[in-house]
């Protein structure tokens, strides 16, 4: 029922913002997955799990076959799959090598030994959509945040801010929704026929 539930709501935000020029903006992981999956968006996960200690600005990486440019001042440095600032108070942008049409992440701040505390996040995106929430302990999804495009529109960055000034900048998890390569979307149908003919024998 839950996923029922959650893929209705998404489908009714889809059709009633369909019209709009904005980005649809949800702390809701079920939510941000079922509109992305009423899209047809191909999403990846980006862990972090690659990256440990200190790496100089800026970082870079791949998901999803989207590389990712991180960069901050005084550098970043991971532990345990956070990936976070090296110095407090400093922010944290993510940028695209191809503009995405869904963004995502669980964004928290750090003290200097990772523990999670309290802070106000303020995320910035490209084309100037911005959101401010409190954020808390790292729990699954917990601070979760997640921006899709109903139109077409695309995401080439994300800032994200913290405070207070002695907080770091971390992210758990980011997630990246674009549009499948036709040969993708080719073979994803092949598959499905495939399933068809495999159920009526």
């Amino acid at each position: 029922m839950k996923t029922f539930a959650a893929t209705a709501f998404a489908a009714t935000v889809l059709s009633a913002s369909t019209a709009s020029a904005g980005l649809i903006t949800t702390p809701s992981k079920p939510v941000f997955d079922s509109i992305a999956a009423n899209l047809a968006l191909q999403v990846s996960e980006e862990t972090f799990d690659a990256y440990e200690g200190f790496t100089a600005s800026p970082a870079t990486g791949t998901v999803g076959g989207v590389s990712w440019s991180a960069s901050a001042s005084g550098g970043l440095f991971s532990q345990g799959g956070v990936f976070s600032t090296n110095n407090p108070g400093t922010a944290i942008q993510f940028t695209f090598s191809e503009p995405v049409n869904a963004l995502a992440g669980t964004f928290f701040a750090t003290a200097i030994d990772f523990t999670p505390v309290p802070a106000i996040l303020v995320a910035i995106l490209s084309d100037g959509t911005t959101w401010a929430n409190l954020t808390g302990p790292a729990e699954p999804y917990g601070n979760f945040v997640g921006f899709v495009s109903p139109n077409g529109a695309t995401i080439s960055s994300i800032t994200l801010n913290f405070s207070p000034t002695t907080a770091y900048a971390s992210v758990g998890s980011l997630w990246v929704g674009v549009v499948p390569a036709p040969g993708s979307v080719a073979l994803l149908g092949a598959a499905a026929l495939i399933g068809v003919r495999r159920r009526r024998h």
